[in-house]
């Protein structure tokens, strides 16, 4: 996988926190599986940038996640 591809989000990471109030964290993700999304960047241990902002409805809104929860759609 490379920034750029489109993939699909098809896991929640076990070790997710919940989040409340402002950070719904596992209420986030659980909301995006199984949606499209573009890799926007990698960090520096290997977790995908995605923008959510399609699925939350707020424009900028992006998670961090590991590449296993990721399926690629294409290149």
């Amino acid at each position: 996988m490379k920034v750029g591809d489109a993939v699909r989000l098809v896991g929640v990471p076990p070790d997710l926190p919940k989040g409340d109030g402002d950070l719904p964290t596992l209420a986030t993700f659980q909301k995006c599986v199984g949606h499209l999304f573009v890799i926007a960047d990698f960090n520096e241990i290997g977790w995908a940038e995605i923008d959510i902002g399609i699925v939350t409805g707020s424009m900028g809104e992006t998670i961090w996640v590991e590449p296993e929860f990721l399926e690629l759609v294409s290149a």
